[in-house]
């Protein structure tokens, strides 16, 4: 195994921190908040020091002497405890996002001066603004181009030193800080009364997510800290007004440290929320999973394709069209910075699969026919749209920006929509529907074994007439469409494993795309590899790479899309909705081998 996190840069980005209340989310790091997009998730942000050292803008706490800190999650929450140590006595600043509301919540205990510093920059960091001084409460930032702000709310010993610069003297506070739309109705106002008061807010969210933790099914000790880590980030992801789950919270943080593969991920994937929702449902979360397939299924175009983008907004319109943020450095200086995303137009054909999985899996654990036969038309629209466009070239899962082909993996989703769309229609008493599909899934099935599995190089290939493979093919047998121990997967998983396992055990997604060469390994097929070991028996195969990942998560257990082979550090948009889906069904297929075992 690599020895990674030797550099003082790695050890940093191994210590970020994520906070959510399911409404919009932060980054921490070395007890600076530099990520808060307000008032939601896909919003613009204030700050962004993750995408410029100089110009994002932070929200600092530090003892004024020497010190070390220790950073931890309160156990089974998303509520951060920072311990800072010095030779006088110690800082302990709890840090936590407040239920219902776009803000940030600071409660310290201290026995040492120390400094907080508070530079919001709006927009991305566009726009710079002073501090207004509100006398015994605080003060507040006003953006220059409308009626939006920060206002931080303070209690404690502190004088003033400069435009958001604090002195603390030592003792018991906090610093509350919250986004308005419109400063007229914010916290120095008239209805100040109506928001949570930090202590009690503390405990209320701390219970919310210990509570969250606790629901479903249980494991091992031995997994515990990655598995819970798994719950929490997955919840958090979710914008709960909507009940949509975005495939992580940041924009622009680089695949690849210098270039330009920086995107922004703060959308819902039609494929990475069905997958999420497989994952809940197989742990016991499907209350949360159903909220996740409602929203999908308001998207769902009857009279069409059945999700005609394979991404939207959280609030289910289109995401903002992709641009650059030119005035920004960029993550380690990669640039370009972007927000939307160009994908939103790209006609993804395997999307109607993952959904349809999903759907199925839902169906299987909560027998809920009711909401199967409520949404009917939408399964039936599905199905019809892909019994005409199913033989039509298309992009792929790694959404490349070149032209169509037939992708193995896009084609056996195909397969899998009408599989899935088959067996529900048998539950529900469908027989004609049944029927059909049924027929339509073995035609699909039979083109892709007679075009997608190459006899010369004894394995399915990545795309028809192709002699190259990608880690998307490791679900064939995890969706069905194979059996594990068939010899024409076997040779397939035996090329995978020659060509795409890197040192450490992880797992490239592919040997290179219409960029260049794939530069670190890809978290999501590293779970597949372990899920594909469990149904051949190789328990202890599974577990090496779950050990693996767990070693090249963060402290905290966080999971970025990437990991750099050369340092171990997370790479791409972070934290990650795929991993962590991965991890809850490879640890609970793991726990409960029924999950895998059982028989449509």
């Amino acid at each position: 195994m690599t020895c990674w996190g030797d550099s003082l840069e790695d050890q940093t980005d191994r210590k970020l921190v994520f906070l959510s209340n399911g409404i919009t989310c932060a980054l921490e790091n070395e007890g600076s908040i530099i990520w808060f997009p307000a008032p939601r998730f896909d919003s613009p942000s204030l700050f962004s020091k993750i995408l410029d050292e100089n110009k994002g803008g932070c929200f600092s706490i530090a003892p004024e002497s020497k010190y070390s800190l220790r950073t931890s999650y309160i156990v089974d929450t998303l509520v951060a405890e920072n311990v800072y140590t010095t030779s006088d006595g110690k800082l302990k600043v709890t840090d936590f996002m407040p239920l219902g509301i776009s803000g940030i919540m600071r409660v310290y205990e201290s026995r040492v001066p120390f400094l907080a510093d508070i530079k919001p920059m709006f927009n991305y960091g566009m726009t710079n603004t002073k501090a207004k001084y509100v006398e015994d409460h605080g003060f507040y930032f006003e953006s220059t181009n409308s009626a939006e702000g920060l206002e931080v709310s303070i209690d404690g010993r502190y004088r003033l030193l400069d435009n958001g610069t604090l002195h603390f003297q030592p003792g018991k506070g906090y610093m509350f800080a919250m986004y308005s739309s419109d400063l007229s109705n914010g916290i120095f106002r008239n209805k100040n009364f109506v928001f949570p008061q930090p202590y009690d807010a503390l405990e209320k969210t701390t219970k919310y997510w210990k509570e969250q933790v606790m629901i479903g099914n249980k494991v091992s000790a031995k997994f515990k800290g990655i598995y819970t880590s798994s719950i929490l980030v997955s919840l958090g992801l979710m914008y709960l007004p909507s009940g949509a789950i975005i495939a992580a919270p940041t924009t622009s943080l680089p695949e690849i440290v210098g270039e330009s593969r920086n995107w922004d991920y703060r959308y819902l994937w039609i494929r990475d929320a069905s997958y999420a929702v497989e994952a809940l449902v197989n742990i016991g979360h499907a209350a949360k999973a159903r909220r996740i397939l409602d929203f999908m299924m308001s998207l769902i175009d009857p009279s069409s394709k059945g999700f005609d983008h394979p991404l939207y907004a959280i609030d289910g319109t289109a995401p903002p069209k992709e641009q650059s943020l030119n005035w920004l450095s960029g993550n380690k200086n990669s640039k370009p910075v972007r927000i939307g995303n160009a994908a939103y137009m790209q006609v993804q054909t395997d999307t109607e699969g993952a959904f349809m999985a999903a759907l199925y899996a839902y169906l299987r654990k909560t027998n809920d026919k009711s909401y199967i036969s409520d949404n009917w038309l939408f399964i039936e629209s599905a199905c019809s749209w892909i019994k005409r466009s199913w033989s039509l070239a298309s992009t792929n899962i790694w959404e490349e920006r070149d032209e169509p082909k037939h992708f193995v993996h896009t084609k056996v989703t195909q397969w899998v929509a009408v599989d899935r769309a088959a067996k529900m229609a048998v539950i529900i008493g469908h027989k004609k529907e049944a029927r059909e599909w049924s027929e339509l899934a073995a035609e699909i099935k039979s083109d892709v074994m007679s075009n997608g599995f190459s006899k010369e190089l004894n394995s399915f290939v990545q795309y028809y007439g192709s002699n190259k493979v990608d880690a998307a093919l490791l679900t064939l047998p995890l969706y069905g469409f194979i059996d594990v121990k068939d010899p024409l997967f076997l040779g397939t998983l035996k090329r995978l494993e020659k060509d795409l396992v890197v040192e450490g055990g992880l797992m490239l997604r592919y040997k290179s795309d219409f960029m260049g060469n794939a530069a670190h390994p890809f978290t999501l097929p590293t779970t597949w590899l372990a899920r594909v070991y469990l149904r051949l028996g190789e328990r202890r195969k599974a577990e090496k790479i779950i050990d693996n990942l767990t070693k090249a998560s963060t402290d905290l257990f966080l999971l970025s899309e990437h990991v750099d082979q050369k340092t171990g550090s997370p790479r791409g948009n972070f934290p990650q909705l795929f991993p962590h889906s991965g991890m809850l069904h490879v640890i609970a297929e793991m726990e409960d081998p029924s999950l895998y075992k059982q028989k449509d």
